[in-house]
């Protein structure tokens, strides 16, 4: 594995939720190269028709830690509060290992956005701004948070 970029968002989901993914990753891979940007999803289990469905989870879950651990970014699709759990799952353990995170709001998102997601973000754009982006490489950029104790006293 080794990649710098690690891409959060739905794997199974309807069509149109799968095909905006996929544009975050055509954008990904046009810039960084797919060896260098993680997509779940893409990476197979070894022998996964030949092992229980509950061995082949926990190699899918073992990758996908693997590859956050080994990422300095993750880019994490929001749709919004009620994405698949596994997105906010991701962002939250990237959130924890000190990943930066730019989050990309997906169309509808701004309005049933997760604070929870938006909290863990180094950085936040919207979709067609990613897309459209001559270049992606200035949306890398950590802006600066709030910091917890500010807001806790």
């Amino acid at each position: 594995m080794g990649c710098d970029y690690y891409l959060a968002g739905p794997v199974v989901a309807g069509k149109e939720t799968v095909e905006l993914v996929d544009a975050i990753y055509g954008k990904l891979w046009e810039e960084f190269g797919t060896n260098n940007v993680y997509r779940p999803g893409l990476h197979k289990v070894p022998n996964e028709w030949g092992i229980s469905m509950e061995t082949w989870g926990q190699c899918v879950f073992t990758m996908d830690v693997v590859a956050i651990d080994e990422a300095e970014w993750m880019i994490v699709c929001n749709f919004g509060r009620n994405h698949q759990g596994g997105t906010s799952w991701e962002c939250g353990y990237g959130f924890a290992k000190g990943k930066k995170i730019l989050v990309v709001n997906m169309p509808g998102s701004e309005k049933d956005t997760s604070l929870m997601i938006t909290g863990c973000a180094s950085n936040i754009v919207d979709f067609e701004d990613f897309i459209n982006s001559a270049n992606i490489r200035e949306l890398f950029i950590e802006r600066g948070k709030l910091a917890a104790k500010m807001v806790l006293n």
